[in-house]
């Protein structure tokens, strides 16, 4: 499979050795920013909605999505793993508007917002972040998990919803960081 010609896609911002796979879907895209040295795979979807951030030296695996309408930064060095899902918006389910895309708007309930992960955190497999929450910075997602609640800096979590198992040591990660001239 091929790359997608970034020049001719209309991104927000391209930084240098970006390589998005040709299968890739981008929607939005004057509301997709990316940094440098990032990796999408084929089979990602990608909505620009009311902006996305995707920081430097970031890979989003094949069948990952990132979307909802709202917004959402993917910080330095995060990894989105297969089948992961990062919502930024989501029908009402309360019984205050019809669900679904093809309900015209002034019928629907929607809510909309900012979905953050944070710099060194990790998504795993087919794990979901609900809109609006903040995967702290190192954080590690475990696949299959469900994010409903915002995830302390430099935890691990895993289940439906998470919990913490454990932490994740930070020195070497944020040395290595330092070296290649990012902020930790």
């Amino acid at each position: 499979m091929g790359l997608i010609d970034l020049s001719t896609v209309g991104l927000a911002r391209v930084g240098v050795d970006v390589r998005i796979y040709e299968l890739t879907r981008l929607t939005e895209p004057e509301r997709i920013g990316v940094g440098d040295h990032v990796l999408v795979d084929d089979f990602v979807f990608l909505q620009g909605g009311t902006g996305l951030t995707i920081g430097s030296y970031v890979h989003i695996a094949s069948f990952a999505s990132v979307t909802g309408g709202g917004s959402a930064t993917l910080g330095d060095f995060c990894g989105i793993a297969s089948g992961a899902r990062i919502l930024t918006g989501s029908d009402r389910f309360d019984g205050s508007g019809l669900i679904g895309p093809t309900v015209p708007p002034e019928y629907r309930s929607v809510e909309r917002s900012q979905t953050t992960i944070g710099a060194h955190a990790f998504v795993g497999a087919n794990a979901v972040a609900l809109p609006g929450v903040q995967i702290g910075e190192g954080a590690i997602v475990g696949g299959c998990s469900l994010v409903r609640e915002n995830l302390a800096p430099w935890t691990i979590n895993v289940g439906v919803p998470t919990r913490v198992v454990g932490e994740r040591r930070s020195e070497v990660i944020l040395a290595h960081a330092a070296a290649l001239g990012l902020p930790g």
